[in-house]
């Protein structure tokens, strides 16, 4: 379970230092890929793994839903194995569609770690809250 929030900036190579919370548990490889809301999801490979072979289970050519959701996830998806010092580096076309500069949000969501633009990410909280502050145990869905 990945969990709290981090501040990090990026080098000037473009790299993220993990949080040190998170390295252990990323050091044997990681995809980044495209995350919803305009962020950049970083998922340990098994992770990753399962959640492709969800999205592919069955699927020959699919509808046009399923192909499109291929292409998301897949087509900008970059596997990294972070350095020795917990360095991974973000690739030009997720920086664009996360947009994000130098500041970063870090943020553990449960399975999986979100990077995110400080400005967009302090929107999407506050846009939420009033959902959250109406959630009650035991809901799930959330619409």
């Amino acid at each position: 379970m990945f969990i709290g929030t981090s501040y990090p900036k990026l080098d000037d190579k473009f790299r993220l230092i993990l949080p040190a919370k998170f390295r252990d548990r990323l050091a044997g490889g990681v995809i980044l890929t495209k995350g919803q809301e305009h962020c950049v999801n970083i998922m340990p490979s098994a992770e990753y793994l399962a959640k492709a072979a969800a999205i592919t289970e069955g699927m020959v050519v699919g509808t046009p839903n399923r192909r499109n959701l291929s292409r998301h996830f897949f087509g900008m998806a970059s596997e990294q194995v972070p350095d020795g010092q917990g360095r991974i580096l973000i690739a030009p076309e997720l920086r664009e569609w996360a947009e994000l500069g130098k500041d970063l949000v870090v943020a553990g969501v449960g399975r999986h770690v979100e990077i995110w633009n400080p400005k967009i990410f302090a929107e999407l909280m506050a846009a939420g809250a009033q959902d959250f502050a109406n959630y009650t145990d035991g809901e799930v869905n959330l619409n």
